[in-house]
């Protein structure tokens, strides 16, 4: 190396604005001299405006933007929601969430647009990759991407700071959605709200169709119908809990 390059460091720090930036810190053959010099440089950024956590988040937290969904089932039936981080080339899983109740589906569905019942359940007990000749069926696209606001488990704190030994504990703990602006359901379309049978197919544009899905996941614990021959079944079987809007 020539004696006279400059080793440089880099912290990476936030504008006010939102944006992530990296900023060099010279390193040096560190003497006590050069590594006041580093603290102060670092000082004089954060005094400058720049700060060491994104805007609108709190110390701890973290955000992800996200723009895809899968769905799976715990043993207990739980629904597990996987998300996949709008950086594509990540084919895993980003994080996942349980909707443990009515609530957290509703959160769910009001964040994603998507309607939870609308999502094809894939069988297997852990996520489905994004390179998964299955995935197109099973990964669902947002209709605009959403940012996850996250914080690190305790518990995976702590198991890696005494070793990292055994199982690993469930890392990332979702704190809230941020889902920018309100999503526009079209009148007639479903690109704000996707409706699909667990064998897959999708229901079409016809609104007596989608009133009828929509009632037979209402009373059925917000799961859909195995097909529509099923679901018109359950309707003749059940003419009271199903208000047709149109003849």
């Amino acid at each position: 190396m020539d004696s006279n390059t400059q080793v440089t460091g880099w912290t990476k720090l936030f504008h006010p604005a939102g944006a992530q930036v990296s900023l060099p810190v010279p390193l040096e053959p560190l003497s006590a001299d050069q590594a006041r010099a580093m603290f102060n440089s670092v000082a004089a950024l954060i005094d400058a405006g720049f700060t060491v956590t994104a805007p609108g988040l709190e110390e701890g937290e973290l955000a992800e933007e996200v723009n895809a969904v899968s769905l799976r089932n715990a043993k207990d039936n739980t629904p597990i929601v996987d998300f996949y981080s709008a950086n594509t080339k990540l084919l895993k899983k980003f994080m996942h969430l349980y909707l443990n109740n009515e609530q957290d589906v509703a959160d769910f569905e009001a964040a994603t647009g998507l309607h939870l019942a609308g999502l094809t359940v894939y069988d297997g007990s852990l996520a489905i990759a994004r390179d998964d000749n299955k995935a197109g069926k099973y990964i669902t696209p947002l209709p605009r991407p959403i940012k996850l606001v996250w914080k690190l488990s305790p518990k995976w704190e702590e198991w890696k700071a005494t070793g990292a030994e055994g199982q690993e504990p469930h890392k990332r703990l979702l704190v809230r959605y941020e889902s920018g602006k309100p999503v526009v359901k079209p009148s007639t379309g479903a690109a704000a709200q996707v409706r699909r049978y667990l064998d897959g197919t999708s229901v079409n544009g016809d609104v007596n169709e989608q009133v009828a899905f929509d009632a037979y996941c209402k009373h059925n614990g917000s799961q859909a119908a195995q097909s529509k021959e099923d679901m018109r079944a359950w309707v003749k079987a059940n003419p009271s809990l199903v208000t047709f809007t149109t003849k």
